[in-house]
Formats: structure tokens, sequence, C-alpha cells
């Protein structure tokens, strides 16, 4: 299939085609269905008009083919069928911006309806069944391009989903609305946080003050910055007083010393108890 004069060829795909010669409602129908069919579509983008070409069988010595312009088709998808576009050859308007000049257009050979013998019919719907959902849009997207919008029909579309504002619930919005408008967020502050001045702690005590005057190194003073780090300061080591010894008395020593420590006083010193005589002692000689 070879492009014509001012047309290029957009897309090339594969599809099964169920052909109606009649309307695809009457009964019995007369009909033909092909698989595995090539598919071609061709744009004149100056004319704005668009064509389609089918190969039938190809390579077999049944092999057929039919084209046809779609200036007067009309085209039908759905979403709930991806892979199905149905073209009604004389769509419901009637009008065409430029008329056939082949008569062979939209006929395409076939046994009549006794199966007796091969005529050329012409066809009056093609349901297009493209092999993925891919397809079936690149055809779909290539023909909007050029038709008039009154003659491609798209049901089911999905609905594009909301913008991510409408997506929110009414209370974030209100609390963007408010952290935007508000100047008291803009500066780090809550609408209902209470401005209270930041408590002051007094400085440092300074040096005391003297009747006297005081030297130039005494007056630039300043006292060490806290460094809470620093070990603690050296205890103060205080010398126990020395317990002065007891004084010596005339009599027995023990017993002064518990006077002194006790604040006892005794009167009587100690005496051995009598009752014994000491040893004899031996007699003067006499000279």
């Amino acid at each position: 299939m070879a492009a014509r004069p001012g047309e290029e060829l957009v897309a090339t795909l594969f599809a099964d085609l169920h052909y109606y010669y009649g309307s695809p409602t009457a009964k019995p129908p007369h009909h033909r269905f092909d698989k595995g069919s090539y598919v071609y579509l061709f744009e004149n983008a100056s004319q704005r008009r668009a064509r389609i070409e089918v190969a039938n069988n190809a390579g077999t010595p049944e092999q057929d083919a039919f084209n046809g312009h779609l200036d007067g088709a009309h085209v039908q998808y759905s979403y709930k069928h991806s892979t199905l576009i149905t073209l009604t050859v004389d769509g419901p308007s009637q009008t065409y911006a430029h008329a056939p000049t082949d008569s062979q257009e939209w006929h395409l050979p076939t046994f009549d309806p006794k199966n007796d013998r091969k005529y050329m019919y012409k066809l009056h719907t093609v349901d297009i069944y493209f092999w993925t959902k891919e397809d079936a849009l690149q055809f779909l997207n290539g023909v909007r391009r050029v038709l008039p919008q009154q003659q491609v029909a798209v049901l089911d579309e999905p609905v594009a989903p909301p913008p991510h504002q409408n997506e929110m619930s009414p209370v974030v919005q209100q609390l963007e609305n408010v952290a935007i408008t508000d100047p008291s967020y803009q500066q780090g502050r809550t609408r209902d946080s209470r401005t209270a001045a930041a408590p002051s702690f007094p400085g440092p005590p300074g040096p005391p003050i003297s009747a006297t005057p005081q030297s130039q190194e005494a007056s630039n003073f300043a006292p060490m910055a806290y460094n809470p780090a620093a070990p603690a300061a050296p205890e103060v080591i205080q010398h126990r007083v020395k317990t002065p010894p007891p004084e010596d008395g005339a009599g027995n020593p023990l017993v002064a010393a518990a006077t002194s420590d006790q604040g006892q006083t005794y009167g009587v010193p100690f005496q051995n108890p009598g009752g014994f005589s000491g040893p004899p002692q031996a007699a003067p000689q006499q000279s």
C-alpha cells in the first residue's frame, strides 16, 4: 500500500476485522470475518483528510483489499472495549467535504447471501479489533487529528482526576489559608499564642562599692564566667585542737587522768588495805 500525493503513512497495525454489508442488526446478517489483517492509516494534513487501507489474507491465494476515505464515515470508540473501533461508512451526517472520486472505495468482494457467487459489495460497517489497546488508541488519535469532532465519538472516557487542592479536606485548606494570610504565622507565632516579654535575669554582681578609691586594675576587674564543667573548690581543712595533757598530781596519776577526762574528783587517794603486818625487820646489832 503506497501513499498518494500529499498523504503520509501514520500507522501500520494488525487487527481482526468483522465486515457488515448491511445493518449489523439484520437477520440473517450479511457479513464476513477476517483475522490477522494489515490496517494502514494515511493522513493528508493540508486537506485534513484521512484514508484507510486494509489487506486481508496477505500472501495467500485468497488475498484481497479495500480502501476508503473517512470524509463521511463515523468513528466510534469505547474505553470499556479498549481494542475495538467501529467504522460506519455512511455516517449519520452524510456530509462530504470532498466528493468521492473512486467508485470502488469501501467495496470488498464476498459471497452473496445465498453463498453462490462472489460480488463486490459496498461495506456498511466495519468492526476493527486491534491486537493491543495501544494500537487502537494510536489509530483513534490519528483520526481525531484531522476529522471534525462530530464524526468521532469516544464513549466512557475516564474523567481526569481533580486538582490536588480539591482532594484536601476543608480543615487542611483552612489551615493553609490561615498560614498564608495571618501575619502572626509568618513571624513564627500562632494565632492563640500570647505575646509576653522574655524574662530577664540580673547580671552577675559587680564589685563592692568602697569609700576609698580603687586602682585602675580593680575597676577593670570582670568576674570569670561560670563554667559548670569546672571542678569543685577544695574543701577547707580545719585542724583539730589538741587536747592538753592532764596536770601531774600528787596522788595516783591514773586518778588524775580520769578526773581530767570525766570531770570527777576523788577526795581520798587509793590506799592499800590494812590488816597485814609488814615483813619482820632485822634487829639492830650491838657493838
